[in-house]
């Protein structure tokens, strides 16, 4: 008996242990270890991509992959999460990938991109049917795309005008959507100019500014741009014109350019300045030696056949003659005006500033005293010394002159006396005779009367340019050659010096007779550079030519 409840006691025991094990195993899930494919986080979550290393890393990626061995994996970005329009980056079968600063750049402007400062970009692997998990970079990108024209279009017409010259004509816009980000670079954009189908080979500069969408040109500085580049006066013609955008890399100097595509509009021009040159001049011992050098030059009026002179002459006999040749040539016998004779006697004069009027419908002729000049505290201690003289500016039939003023008054007056003398009777620019005085304040100015409207302006300027150096004055020992302005360029600064004597030596162009401004050439190729190297000449007669009116790259002929 007890054999057998031992038995069955046995047989109870394994029942339990039979029924304790399936309920332990229905309770546990067995597998073997998941694979992984995971892509690491990078040492960095902000990405700077700097144009001027185009081709330095932009980033480098690497992952972890358990599943495959020698797989090729596609890299791919996008600008969300879900990965809505993903673009691939490349391909690999390593288990890292990187990108120049250049192609992840510009694969983030061809995913849409518009903004340039921290933009969300992320990334992830596949390989075929696997995919990692996803990482974030924010991004600081630059911009690729150029500008593009707003406001004005290809085939616009602009019909410009004398009586509009200083009236606004055109203005360029452009959207370049870096502007609006809050990138601290500075852009600079230069609006360029020049005639179609010469691929811009000698561009012609329009206006420049910085951070700034536009640039604005008036009629008078539309029309120089467009006969600058080629269009007759008074005639329509194509002009092309683009924009250069540049940013400059404070740290390498490397340049970001980007030009715009090209517009042509229509411009018809106008003249700027007069032409009243004529064939006529005077000549004789009070003139010119006999012909020594060019007559003295008669101009027009507003009466055809009536010509007008302003001269000075020294004590002697002249003449009038046409084509500095005698073969046209009118004298009289009488010196204080009166008829005129082909081929007749000299006239004689005791010297002086003058007046000419040459009458050929009538075959007469005045002569009188003519100055017309600055005089005042400001100027000469109201005349312990010569006035300052106005000279003729035939291209605009006023008397302009450059003068060097101090604080104090002015007037205009005639002839170096006080019997016609010009103020200003409420600073409104216009003269009247015997009126108040002119208060200016120091500076250099160009000053322009008009005697047929008694109207007048004192423009103020910075610089008088001059000749200095070893081969005239030895290094301003004397007076520097001192250069005159050209006024038939009135938008353009532009100076020019005729039949200067030099010896072999060296030479600079300098402001003011002063070092503080000086110009050389660095390289010999026509180009000025303040404090440049000194220019060498052999001993000769010169005449220069120096504009300004590109103060980035002035430049200077000789001949």
């Amino acid at each position: 008996m007890k054999n057998y409840i031992k038995k069955l006691s046995y047989l109870l025991l394994s029942f339990t242990l039979i029924l304790g094990s399936c309920e332990v195993e229905e309770s546990l899930t067995l597998t073997s270890p998941e694979a992984s494919f995971t892509l690491d986080t990078p040492g960095i979550s902000t990405v700077f991509l700097n144009f001027a290393l185009p081709n330095n890393p932009a980033f480098t990626i690497s992952w972890k992959d358990q599943l495959s061995s020698g797989a090729d994996y596609t890299i791919e970005m996008a600008t969300d999460a879900d990965f809505t329009s993903p673009a691939t980056l490349g391909t690999t079968n390593s288990s890292n990938f990187s990108m120049t600063v250049d192609a992840f750049n510009k694969a983030i402007n061809n995913a849409g991109v518009t903004n340039f400062s921290d933009v969300a970009i992320y990334m992830r692997v596949k390989a075929g049917s696997n995919t990692t998990n996803t990482i974030l970079m924010l991004v600081t990108t630059f911009p690729v795309n150029a500008p593009t024209f707003t406001g004005v279009k290809d085939g616009d017409v602009f019909v410009l005008s004398l009586d509009n010259n200083d009236a606004l004509a055109v203005t360029f816009g452009w959207n370049d959507p870096i502007l609006d980000s809050s990138l601290p670079v500075d852009i600079e954009y230069i609006l360029e100019a020049a005639l179609p189908n010469t691929d811009f080979a000698k561009p012609i500069e329009a206006g420049k500014v910085k951070n700034m969408n536009s640039i604005s040109l008036t009629n008078a500085q539309l029309n120089t741009i467009a006969i600058q580049a080629g269009i007759p006066v008074d005639t329509a013609g194509n002009v092309s014109f683009r924009i250069r955008s540049i940013i400059t890399d404070a740290a390498s100097g490397s340049i970001l350019e980007r030009i715009a595509t090209p517009i042509t509009i229509n411009v018809t021009t106008y003249l700027t300045v007069l032409d009243l040159s004529t064939t006529w001049g005077v000549v004789g011992s009070a003139a010119n030696n006999w012909g020594a050098t060019p007559d003295l030059p008669f101009f027009k009026t507003a009466v055809a056949g009536v010509l007008t002179a302003y001269v000075n002459l020294v004590a002697g006999e002249f003449k009038f003659r046409e084509n500095n040749d005698w073969a046209n040539n009118y004298g009289s016998d009488s010196s204080t005006g009166g008829t005129i004779t082909s081929g007749g006697g000299n006239l004689t004069t005791t010297g002086g500033s003058y007046k000419i009027v040459l009458d050929l419908n009538n075959l007469t002729y005045s002569i009188e005293s003519f100055s017309l000049g600055i005089v005042g505290g400001a100027y000469n201690n109201w005349g312990a010394t010569p006035d300052f003289m106005l000279e003729y500016d035939q291209y605009s039939d006023v008397f302009r002159g450059i003068v060097t003023l101090i604080d104090g008054e002015m007037k205009f007056r005639m002839n170096n006396d006080w019997g016609t003398n010009y103020g200003d009777n409420g600073a409104d620019g216009t003269l009247e005779d015997g009126s108040a005085n002119i208060v200016v304040t120091a500076g250099i100015y160009i000053a322009t009367v008009n005697l047929k409207d008694l109207t007048y302006s004192l423009e103020k300027i910075d610089h008088v340019w001059g000749l200095v150096g070893g081969a005239y004055n030895n290094w301003g020992a004397t007076a520097d050659a001192k250069f005159k302005r050209d006024w038939s360029k009135p938008f353009n600064d532009v100076w020019f010096l005729n039949n200067v004597t030099l010896i072999d030596g060296e030479y600079k162009f300098r402001a003011n007779n002063d070092w503080g401004t000086n110009f050389g050439d660095n390289g010999g190729d026509g180009v000025l550079e303040n404090g440049g190297a000194n220019l060498v000449t052999v001993a000769g007669t010169y005449s220069f030519v120096l504009d300004f009116s590109n103060p980035d790259a002035p430049t200077y002929t000789k001949n």
